[in-house]
């Protein structure tokens, strides 16, 4: 277990956590991303989260109290709390690692100083986009509240991540992916 009482991820050095604010695209960037690598491509660690299906990611609905029979249970690898909501990655998510594979998890900037702890090593990608294209992502996404959007937008910027490779997803979709293809192929070249 690590010092903070969430168990060590085992094989971290292989795990790429995104993170970025609601509306940045992770998810856009990481599909676009996953198909331009076919069957190279790593892992996606599957999200259990409190809110039902919504089409934005096939996550894990679970209710609040089956959230926390899994935590209670040791199921989950590592858990955070974000708008209102549980977030968790079963520890069979993560593994591949273990296996020697390469594992993407969509993360939370908020629980990434608890992630650098349980998974030293952990490459991190942090995907950003301007204020005024956050705002009308979220609202087309129609998934909250107004009241629950501003307070979306205002953790948006809650101040730096240090990433391995940042980017700005506020134009051509394919561009963000080329850029991070390219990291991958690099980093992936470096560790050879």
């Amino acid at each position: 277990m690590s010092g903070i009482g969430l168990p060590t991820i085992a094989g971290a050095q292989r795990l790429i956590v995104v993170v970025g604010p609601s509306g940045a695209g992770k998810d856009s960037v990481l599909r676009g991303w996953h198909a331009s690598l076919g069957r190279a491509a790593p892992a996606v660690a599957r999200r259990v989260i409190t809110r039902a299906p919504d089409g934005s990611e096939p996550h894990e609905a679970v209710t609040p109290g089956d959230f926390a029979d899994l935590r209670g249970r040791g199921v989950l690898a590592t858990w955070w709390r974000a708008h209102g909501l549980d977030y968790g990655v079963r520890r069979s998510e993560l593994a591949p690692l273990a296996d020697g594979r390469w594992v993407v998890l969509n993360g939370s900037r908020a629980h990434l100083g608890v992630l650098r702890t349980q998974a030293p090593g952990v490459r991190v990608i942090s995907v950003s986009a301007p204020a005024d294209l956050l705002a009308s992502r979220l609202a087309a996404r129609g998934r909250e509240d107004a009241a629950a959007r501003d307070a979306r937008l205002a953790r948006a910027f809650d101040g730096p991540v240090h990433a391995d490779l940042s980017l700005v997803n506020d134009g051509d979709l394919g561009e963000c992916v080329a850029a991070l293809a390219r990291w991958w192929d690099a980093m992936r070249r470096d560790e050879a």
